[in-house]
């Protein structure tokens, strides 16, 4: 029996990310191994060099200068005007040719050019797998190390109401439920949240494997870093439309603006840094029962 090569379709949304997005592109046609790549890059119509950094790897890719290390890329981009981050992805996922999908935001980046490599070998040995979840690497704006980005275990509880401890560029899904379950652009910050959240929550099958496979920046201008009370307020929301436990969304309210809105606020002193660990158990051990997680 012949064995379809797989291939993978990677979305990277952007709009004057021409400071990072290079890192990115890059990251993704490194990949090597025995599949294909379907790479579409869904640009928001910048006016900053980002167009022409994306232009200059579509000429190195067609004219055989950029060293192909998998079976072959398939390299497909536009630059217009869009609804948002959301409505980016949508698009772009509508175009996807592969069986497996995740996307890239222009900011990130692939941790080595085996990522997609370990991923297929997840895939290949578990048909039914719909979502593979891995760990990733912090860094600043420049690429310095800030920490690793680990957690043991994807837990439903803790998922929803605590933590949502899913990295996204290091979370790999079937496509077919992107064109399935397309990504909910009234939401600016936790799109992301919402569709796994809720796919989890929906019985798909998922793993969790202790590999690094993506690099997430981590700066002041990033939404995960300036999202504020209205990253809260979607937060929320989205617990509201997956739970109908008041007190755990109470506890939950608290914590949460606690971690997103005022960590936020007062990121600098040390005595927040101190005291919120202690917090942060004591809310796990309200909702969950345990003394926190790793």
């Amino acid at each position: 029996m012949v064995v379809p090569i797989p291939t993978i379709s990677a979305v990277t949304p952007s709009l004057n990310q021409g400071e990072f997005i290079e890192d990115a592109i890059r990251s993704v046609i490194s990949q090597e191994g025995d599949f294909y790549i379907d790479y579409i890059i869904m640009d928001g119509g910048s006016t900053d060099n980002s167009v022409e950094i994306i232009k200059g790897y579509e000429q190195l890719l067609k004219s055989g200068k950029w060293p192909v290390k998998c079976m072959g890329i398939e390299y497909t981009w536009v630059s217009e005007k869009d609804r948002g981050q959301a409505d980016a992805l949508n698009k772009g996922f509508e175009k996807a040719a592969g069986q497996i999908g995740v996307w890239l935001n222009s900011d990130d980046y692939f941790y080595d050019e085996n990522v997609f490599s370990r991923v297929v070998s997840v895939f290949s040995e578990d048909e039914a797998l719909d979502l593979l979840i891995g760990d990733g690497i912090l860094v600043d704006r420049n690429k310095n190390y800030l920490g690793k980005y680990h957690t043991d275990r994807i837990d439903k509880e803790e998922l929803l109401f605590l933590d949502y401890h899913i990295l996204q560029p290091s979370a790999f899904l079937k496509t077919k439920h992107y064109k399935k379950h397309p990504l909910c652009t009234d939401l600016n910050y936790c799109f992301d949240v919402d569709l796994f959240i809720g796919l989890i929550l929906s019985g798909i099958k998922y793993k969790k494997i202790d590999q690094t496979l993506s690099c997430f920046r981590f700066y002041s201008e990033n939404k995960t870093a300036s999202g504020g009370k209205e990253r809260f307020r979607e937060f929320m929301s989205i617990e509201k439309k997956y739970s109908r436990n008041k007190l755990k969304i109470s506890i939950s309210s608290a914590y949460k603006y606690l971690e997103v809105v005022l960590r936020e606020k007062y990121e600098q002193p040390r005595l927040f840094d101190y005291v919120f660990p202690f917090l942060r158990n004591a809310f796990y051990f309200m909702l969950v029962g345990t003394w926190g997680r790793k």
